[in-house]
């Protein structure tokens, strides 16, 4: 259930309508609609810290409990670890971001230069990112595998699960960029498939 609740939270935090918008505009149409609806934009960051925590959660719990060899249990325990701390990542650039961003827009609704900060603080927010989209690809991918070789859960579904894993860490590192809702699908898969017997 963990793991499938985990990606509802986030995206029902992105259930706003006026913020549909706030991931395709350009920066100075972001930071007013950021401006504008400032708790939309903290409940998004509060949604993805939820699912991240709450996922985190489902991957220990299934770690104790899926009925494997330990060699299998040990990996996925490490997936999780790994999940555990590339999460916590996350969480800092979803904190920084929720207290950087409207103070950039309203630095630039009141005509008041945001440089450098704004570079330094991107830069510094894009490395967290790239780290926790890298490992986070990677510890899914183990996990995914691990319980398709295992017969906890189908093939199509662990190895479509795997190929979405795959596919958040090979494109961030092809494009630099990933939308974080995809590094969530996975584990929604796995739950969904181990809830209802998918096996």
């Amino acid at each position: 259930m963990l793991l499938v609740l985990g990606p509802v939270v986030a995206a029902a935090s992105l259930a706003y309508p006026p913020m549909f918008r706030v991931w395709t505009v350009p920066r100075e149409q972001h930071l007013a609609l950021i401006r504008t609806h400032r708790l939309a934009w903290t409940l998004i960051s509060a949604g993805f810290t939820v699912a991240t925590v709450m996922t985190a959660a489902g991957l220990v719990v299934l770690a104790g409990a899926i009925p494997v060899d330990d060699g299998s249990k040990a990996v996925i325990a490490a997936a999780a670890v790994g999940y555990a701390i590339a999460g916590t990542l996350w969480c800092a650039v979803l904190a920084i971001r929720a207290r950087t961003t409207p103070a950039f827009a309203d630095m630039v609704a009141a005509g008041t230069p945001t440089e450098p900060a704004e570079t330094v603080v991107g830069d510094a927010l894009g490395g967290l990112f790239a780290a926790f989209i890298l490992i986070t690809g990677a510890a899914l991918v183990a996990v995914a595998l691990v319980l398709t070789a295992t017969g906890v859960v189908a093939q199509p579904v662990g190895g479509l699960a795997a190929l979405i894993a795959a596919f958040a860490a090979v494109g961030f590192l092809a494009f630099g960029d990933m939308l974080p809702a995809v590094v969530y699908l996975p584990t929604e898969l796995v739950g969904i498939a181990i809830l209802l017997g998918w096996s």
